[in-house]
């Protein structure tokens, strides 16, 4: 109940990672999941991509949910929007939720979904 999957039209032809991704299809992606968050959570929620070495599905997707109370860290970086997320390094994970100004950004781990409530 506390969590929902969004997964990109284009995961049938194998994108596995956002970097499979161009960076327009990237915006839309993240566009989407941000609208099902504010749907769903409108008042604290976050999105989290893990790592593609240790995801256990083989398809890219992001995690929409209610962040957990007290997860934002100071070293993540405010962005004013989805067409400036970062991309992560291979082997890093990304989660962010919104701030003022826009959104706050994390790529610091392998796997970011333990920052939503599950």
């Amino acid at each position: 109940p506390n969590r929902t999957l969004i997964l990109p039209v284009q995961h049938a032809t194998g994108q596995q990672d956002l970097r499979d991704l161009t960076p327009h299809q990237r915006t839309l992606y993240w566009k989407a999941a941000i609208a099902k968050a504010q749907e769903l959570w409108p008042d604290a929620w976050g999105l989290a991509v893990n790592s593609s070495p240790v995801r256990t599905q083989c398809h890219l997707h992001i995690h929409i949910g209610k962040l957990n109370e007290g997860v934002d860290e100071a070293h993540g970086r405010t962005v004013a929007g989805p067409d400036h997320f970062p991309v992560p390094e291979p082997g890093l994970g990304l989660w962010l939720h919104p701030v003022a100004g826009g959104f706050h950004v994390h790529v610091d781990r392998e796997i970011a979904e333990p920052v939503l409530l599950r």
